[in-house]
């Protein structure tokens, strides 16, 4: 089994942006229990997914999902 870690970068955007998982969860067209499992890091997102959530919040995949930065 791997383990992913947090996805800090998602979780502090979304709270600056004053959004609930769900908000976000819907703008992509995920459930807000997937969201919250990609953000916690128990579920690595499809590659459609993760462009989604890219593009929402104005990030690129490698920003949102590699940069340790």
């Amino acid at each position: 089994m791997v383990n992913f870690m947090r996805n800090e970068k998602m979780y502090q955007l979304r709270r600056e942006r004053g959004l609930t998982q769900k908000k976000v969860a819907m703008a992509v067209g995920i459930t807000q229990s997937a969201y919250a499992m990609i953000e916690r890091g128990r579920r690595y997102p499809r590659k459609d997914t993760m462009k989604k959530l890219a593009d929402f919040f104005g990030l690129t995949v490698d920003e949102l999902f590699f940069d340790e930065n």
